[in-house]
């Protein structure tokens, strides 16, 4: 059974989480808007705008049909993952086959770090390999020209070691960028972990300040409880020998004193009284 300190640390990872997805999403609607419209100004250059504007299209309505549909999960970053390498081989394939173009899934690798998730490379790493190997296959068996290259899909003689060599260094970039996403959600974790213990101490902090200072104010009530009970005793016996020497007299002079102590007693007994019952309220 989770404890109340473990709950609250719970709600707030889970509260800064969703405020870090929120903030997220919204520099990957930017990202995906310089995606698009770069692939759009590399359809008038090289002459590829069914390209640019059909496949950045499917690219914008795979990811934020992903992100309607599937609200309460994060499902639809993994879709983002995909997208941004499909916007890779776009390029490549646009600028027939300028191979430098795979940078921008490095650049996209580096941004999918905000999100703190280190499984959001694994996606990135599939397709690059997939798209390697795809283009090496089809530049070396499939699409030939008479200089042993096809264009439109690499300018780079993509033999197995020069596969090998790509795959290799693509991994490591993703690899990296994985590691930083586990680290930064690890730290967030540690850091609000840490926030949550000083909150909790804090806490126990106040209610020990409070439960002494309920301590002695009772303490003190329970004195004038006492002290006002001692007090009640010997004033009532004054009233009454004074009620009592009343009686017993018929000096004018006398009973004036008499009633004048009288009244100073009663005086002092009525202020006893109101004592007594308010302490006797607030022990309660």
């Amino acid at each position: 059974m989770k404890t109340k300190a473990s709950l609250n640390e719970q709600d707030y990872l889970h509260s800064f989480m969703s405020t870090m997805t929120q903030k997220s999403d919204t520099i990957i609607n930017y990202v995906l808007a310089a995606y698009f419209f770069l692939g759009i100004g590399l359809s008038f250059k090289y002459d590829t705008f069914e390209i640019g504007v059909g496949v950045g299209t499917l690219n914008l309505l795979m990811y934020y049909s992903a992100k309607l549909l599937l609200k309460k999960s994060n499902f639809y970053q993994y879709v983002l993952s995909v997208v941004l390498a499909i916007f890779m081989a776009q390029y490549i394939y646009q600028m027939h086959g300028l191979f430098e173009m795979h940078f921008t899934v490095f650049i996209a690798s580096t941004i999918l770090i905000i999100y703190q998730n280190w499984k959001l490379q694994i996606p990135l790493t599939l397709l690059v390999v997939i798209h390697h190997a795809g283009l090496a296959y089809m530049q070396n068996f499939v699409y030939q020209d008479p200089n042993g290259l096809q264009i439109y899909f690499s300018q780079v003689n993509f033999d197995v070691e020069t596969l090998i060599i790509h795959v290799i260094l693509a991994a490591v970039v993703f690899f990296m960028n994985g590691y930083w996403a586990y680290y930064f959600k690890e730290h967030s974790q540690n850091h609000i972990s840490k926030i949550s213990d000083e909150y909790e101490l804090e806490n126990i902090k106040l209610a020990s300040a409070k439960y002494s200072s309920l301590s002695a104010t009772k303490e003190y009530n329970d004195f004038v409880h006492r002290t006002t009970l001692d007090l009640k005793l010997p004033v009532s016996s004054v009233l009454k020998l004074i009620d009592v020497s009343k009686g017993h007299t018929d000096n004018d002079q006398l009973l004036s004193y008499l009633e004048m102590m009288r009244d100073s007693a009663k005086k002092i007994d009525d202020l006893v009284n109101d004592i007594h019952v308010k302490s006797t309220n607030s022990r309660g």
